[in-house]
């Protein structure tokens, strides 16, 4: 059985945007920051789309996070460097089980966000 998404698709992914890594960190705490400052400033007077915009604010945060985890946890594969089979066996389980756990993760935030819109 051949899978789409396997640790070495989400590691030649993370491969391609390596370079992006620490700015999408960046996006995301100063996202998070900015999602902190809208929040003080939000009352119960407060006009619905600054409230939308501010939970936009902290899906995008989360979303920038999920996708800079994402791209540290597969830029290298322990298997590739695995010296003995039983390593190269332990390592393969633990890469499926990230694999497993991003595919579901990258999508969620924005996934909870579109859930809110329409609710």
């Amino acid at each position: 059985m051949k899978y789409m998404l396997t640790p070495n698709v989400f590691n030649q992914v993370a491969t391609l945007f390596w370079n992006t890594r620490w700015r999408l960190l960046q996006w995301s705490l100063f996202s998070f920051i900015l999602f902190i400052a809208l929040q003080n400033q939000i009352s119960l007077t407060t006009p619905n789309v600054l409230v939308w915009l501010a939970l936009f604010i902290l899906f995008f945060a989360l979303q920038a996070l999920v996708i800079a985890s994402f791209i540290f946890f597969f830029k290298n594969l322990p298997s590739t460097k695995a010296k003995t089979q039983s390593w190269f066996t332990f390592y393969r389980i633990i890469e499926w089980c990230e694999t497993i756990i991003f595919t579901l993760l990258i999508p969620f935030p924005a996934l909870i966000f579109l859930y809110m819109l329409l609710l």
